[in-house]
């Protein structure tokens, strides 16, 4: 049986790692495209180190002839969007179109994007966010990524192009290969720091709070959504919430670590809360399997052997 070809951009990054690791080499034909080197590099996996916004991505999409996108590769990180705002809408917005439009001109059948959930709606706490909601972003990052959602919308809106298109908004994702040395990604920052008996700090007072997902969960939904015929805009979240302190708690225990945190001012784009709604991906047969202790458990297994 031939094998679909599948290409995935940010293949080198913390989701693209575990997808890569996840999918079915007997199924897919896999390509990955990153600036940075493969965190594993697998023998039956073809890299390419080329940067989104290249004006040569035509021509190696051209030459891959993908029947799938998985558009991962993003600036991600909320305190740098405020920091570096032209560098955050460069490589988000204008980046990911440059990859879109590229796509549209080969025989791409589906274009799959990865936006966010917890920086895309703003601030209303109380409030369980669902993906017909207004957005309302209060960083760079959540509008870099909204202003590319409304070209996907736009495009399918007027039927230009015949690949569909998917939108996947995310909760935080956590799990094995996040950097733990970034400015996002706070399990694997405090497990890290744990696990040297370094200090945490925690911007706010630690009662802001988030919905945490395993990232095997957020692998399980784009691998059924890429064998169903749904498009449109999806939600992947755990569907609870969880404050930044219950977090430090939670890994301290597994770890022992018996330091206390050290709180800093809040940095600037991040909001207090986050409830986001999975009802729409629950509904086409997806759930997520990992509980926060067991995902907790496996991400500081993963660092300890790392």
């Amino acid at each position: 049986m031939k094998k679909e070809k599948i290409l995935i951009t940010g293949g080198s990054g913390f989701v693209g790692t575990n997808l890569i690791d996840k999918l079915p080499k007997d199924i897919y034909e896999i390509f990955s495209i990153d600036i940075e080197k493969p965190k594993i590099n697998f023998d039956v996996v073809k890299y390419e180190k080329i940067d989104i916004r290249s004006k040569h991505i035509g021509s190696l999409i051209k030459d891959i002839d993908p029947k799938i996108i998985l558009h991962l590769a993003a600036q991600s990180s909320v305190s740098v969007s405020s920091k570096n705002p032209v560098l955050d809408n460069d490589v988000n917005l204008s980046g990911s179109l440059n990859l879109f439009l590229s796509s549209t001109k080969s025989n791409v059948e589906q274009f799959i994007s990865f936006s966010t959930g917890g920086a895309i709606y703003g601030e209303e706490l109380g409030k369980n966010f669902k993906e017909s909601d207004d957005t309302k972003p209060l960083s760079p990052y959540g509008i870099s990524k909204l202003n590319f959602e409304n070209y996907l919308n736009y495009f399918s809106a007027i039927k230009k192009f015949k690949c569909k298109t998917i939108i996947i908004r995310p909760s935080n994702i956590y799990g094995p290969w996040q950097n733990p040395h970034g400015e996002a990604g706070v399990v694997s920052i405090f497990a890290e720091k744990m696990l040297k008996n370094e200090n945490v700090s925690i911007f706010g007072n630690g009662d802001e709070y988030r919905d945490y997902i395993y990232v095997d969960d957020v692998i399980d939904f784009v691998l059924k959504i890429i064998n169903s015929k749904e498009i449109g805009t999806f939600n992947i979240s755990s569907g609870e919430i969880t404050k930044t302190i219950e977090i430090f708690d939670y890994i301290s225990n597994i770890i022992g670590y018996k330091k206390p945190p050290i709180f800093l001012e809040k940095r600037e784009g991040d909001i207090f809360g986050i409830e986001i709604d999975n009802s729409k991906s629950r509904s086409i047969g997806w759930s997520p399997n990992y509980n926060l202790k067991a995902g907790l458990e496996s991400t500081v297994s993963f660092l300890k052997d790392s």
